[in-house]
Parts: structure tokens; C-alpha cells; sequence
């Protein structure tokens, strides 16, 4: 038979029972004061289920190709955030991303460091701020880093540069497409190579990635160079010249890009001018400038 509520409290009138003195000691011995706080931990985010070693391998040609998509409420926010970005609001704005990235797991923080390499070397503009904005968010998630790392070392595969496209010929079918393609190709080299100098700066990326970048920028300079000599070939190549002499500027606190970059700009500059039809006195004259930077 149980014992019902009533007589449970009923057992409160009672006289109580004194306790062994032994017990009474002990309890004198315990401790009177409040624990200590311990903050909550968030636990861990889930990791995808991949292997440790490969697991962004996996997963990044999947993410890159939707990178311009935005049916994650959440990512489409951070989509947002990334395209008001300036330098003045890049700790407020990156504070914002942070939160959001967060509530969510490794896959998702992934696909933000995706949007961000993108928009970083496809409108190489905005390379150094979205490279002070990797700065701040790895700050807080140190794994940002790893995902830009990953993004690097597939960049040719990631990106469809494992070959060259060449400048087409102008009898050839669909040219004006081939040309544009052509051109995309040379501004994601070198919004690239301009994302890694800014990275390297920021002590996020090596120097050998940076220089990865940079002689895929000189090949590419050179290859312009050599084509005949038309309005676009020489937009092109003062535009290589530019983007060289400014790179130069950021270079010049780096031995190791010094040595690098006066060797591939004094090799270009030591060619014979016939043998360089699109590189005009303009572009001869900015290069030299990025090597008296370098010397």
C-alpha cells in the first residue's frame, strides 16, 4: 500500500530523528558557499560526413556551382552582408556574419567561405576588403582559414583553369563569346593573385601561394603581349601592367615576392620591344615603374 500525499505531509508534525554525530560532522565538513559559474559551451558543429583529410575536397564543386544561388534564408542574409561590405563597416558587417555562421554547421560555414573567395576574385576590386573581412571572421573561426587554404589549392580545378584559353582568332565561330570567356579567365587569375597578395598581408596565406598566383599573372602578361597588336590586346596588357605595379607596392615588404617579381617583370622588360607588339610605351613604362618598386 502507498503512501498518499496527505501523509507525506502529515510526517512534517513529526519529532525528528537526530542524526549519528559522524553524520553531523561530515555534513559540518561540506561546502556552504555557491559553485563556481561555468559558462555554457556550445558544443562543437557537426562535421559532414566525410573523412578529415578530404572532406572540403569533396563538397567544394558542389558549393562553387552554387555559389550565386540563395535559397538558404541564412545565406542569402550573409549574401547581404558581403555586398554592403566597405572598409569603414567591415568589423560591424563581419560581426554579423559571424553570428549567423555560428548557428550553423561546417558545411555552411564552407559555402560563406565560397561566397567570399568569389566575390574576392571575380570583382578583384573588393580583394582587399573582403580579405580584411576573412581577417576579422577567422578572428572568431579560426576554420575560415582552412576553407580559403582548400579553395587555393583546387583554384584551377574549382574555377575551370586547368587550361589556358587562348585569345581566338577573329574568323573563328562564336568569337565574341570565346573572347569573353577569354577574358573572364584572365580576371579571376588575377583577381586571384590579388586576393592572396592581400591574404598573404594579413598573415591568413603563404608567400608561395602568393607567388603561385602572381606567375600565372606574368605568364598570362606575356602571353597578351606577344598577340598582334589590337585596342584590346593593349587595354589588356596595361591592365596586367597596373595590376603588377600595384602588387609591386604591396610586395615590397616581402624579400622573397621582391626577388620574384623583379626577375619576371626584368625578364619581360629585357625582351625585344618587335618580339612584344601589344605592349606599348604606356605599359613598358608602368612596369618599369613596378621594378624600380622592387629593386
Amino acid at each position: 500500500m502507498g503512501i498518499t500525499v496527505a501523509q507525506m505531509y502529515a510526517l512534517r508534525t513529526y519529532a525528528k530523528l537526530t542524526l549519528p554525530q559522524l553524520v553531523q560532522d561530515n555534513i559540518a565538513k561540506l561546502r556552504n558557499t555557491p559553485m563556481t559559474f561555468k559558462p555554457f559551451q556550445k558544443p562543437a558543429a557537426r562535421r559532414p560526413p566525410h573523412s578529415v583529410d578530404n572532406w572540403r575536397e569533396r563538397v567544394l564543386v558542389d558549393i562553387v556551382r552554387r555559389v550565386k544561388e540563395r535559397e538558404d534564408p541564412e545565406y542569402s542574409d550573409i549574401v547581404g552582408i558581403f555586398n554592403k561590405v566597405v572598409a569603414s563597416n567591415v568589423e560591424k558587417m563581419s560581426a554579423n556574419a559571424i553570428e549567423k555562421i555560428q548557428k550553423r554547421d561546417d558545411t555552411f560555414r564552407l559555402r560563406i567561405a565560397t561566397l567570399l573567395f568569389d566575390k574576392a576574385i571575380t570583382q578583384h576590386t573588393y580583394a582587399s576588403v573582403m580579405a580584411e573581412c576573412a581577417r576579422v571572421i577567422s578572428a572568431t573561426i579560426p576554420d575560415m582559414v582552412e576553407d580559403m587554404v582548400a579553395q587555393a589549392d583546387m583554384f584551377p580545378k574549382l574555377y575551370n583553369l586547368t587550361e589556358t584559353i587562348t585569345f581566338p582568332l577573329s574568323s573563328e565561330t562564336d568569337f565574341d563569346n570565346k573572347v569573353v570567356e577569354w577574358m573572364k579567365q584572365k580576371e579571376k587569375r588575377r583577381g586571384y593573385a590579388k586576393f592572396m597578395m592581400e591574404l598573404s598581408l594579413r598573415g591568413l596565406v603563404t608567400t608561395e601561394r602568393v607567388q603561385s598566383g602572381l606567375q600565372d599573372v606574368v605568364n598570362e602578361l606575356g602571353e597578351i603581349a606577344k598577340q598582334p597588336r589590337t585596342a584590346q590586346t593593349e587595354e589588356n596588357v596595361g591592365q596586367f601592367g597596373v595590376f603588377l605595379f600595384e602588387t609591386a607596392k604591396l610586395a615590397k615588404d616581402s624579400a622573397v615576392l621582391k626577388t620574384f617579381m623583379k626577375e619576371s617583370i626584368g625578364a619581360i622588360l629585357k625582351m625585344d620591344k618587335s618580339s612584344l607588339p601589344s605592349l606599348n610605351m604606356k605599359s613598358r613604362f608602368k612596369l618599369e615603374d613596378a621594378f624600380k618598386l622592387v629593386q
